[in-house]
């Protein structure tokens, strides 16, 4: 039974980036009916299909984090969550930026189809944002919940918990100020 809990989440995630996915396709369906012959090979649409599942992994990682920060949050001692709760809704952020890429990638794609260098845009701010945001939400979820355990035990106080679980936030700001200075 322990091993099935372990596959719940990372299953969950992989639902999640491909309704994302099937999702998105309705807003490439009038993009593709009108694009030119000329520069849409197959190549460049692979490099999309890749730069936006890194996305929508970066977009679904949140989801993943907050149920481990929150899990922590759920055992924590009802006096002291007041201080728990930040930390624990803190991994959340990182959803944001990558859907806030998504949304310049989506538009660039839009107006640009076929424009080989517009692509190869899309699909490294598509990684550059996607990568750190799953990699630093699932960190920050980890040290958020040592930080709430320890807040919970009377060991570290809101702020120390502000300052360690903000730490991680750091790569995740990263990658989204480079998917924009990618895509602008």
């Amino acid at each position: 039974m322990k091993h099935i809990r372990h596959l719940t989440a990372p299953l969950a995630t992989l639902t999640a980036t491909l309704i994302a996915t099937l999702i998105a396709t309705p807003a490439f369906a009038d993009v593709a009916a009108a694009a030119p012959a000329a520069g849409s090979g197959t190549g460049e649409i692979i490099m999309i299909l890749i730069s936006f599942i890194a996305i929508g992994f970066g977009m679904a990682s949140s989801g993943y984090a907050l149920s481990i920060s929150l899990s922590a949050y759920a055992a924590c001692e009802p006096d002291r969550r007041g201080a728990a709760f930040i930390p624990a809704v803190m991994p959340g952020s990182q959803g944001l930026y990558a859907f806030a890429i998504a949304f310049l990638m989506i538009a660039n794609v839009k107006s640009q189809w076929g424009d080989p260098a517009m692509m190869a845009k899309v699909a490294l701010a598509g990684v550059i944002c996607g990568v750190p945001c799953l990699l630093s939400a699932i960190g920050q979820a980890r040290t958020a919940a040592a930080c709430i355990k320890s807040i919970n035990n009377g060991q570290m106080n809101q702020g120390q918990a502000l300052l360690a679980a903000g730490v991680p936030e750091l790569y995740a700001l990263i990658g989204l100020a480079g998917g924009f200075l990618v895509m602008n």
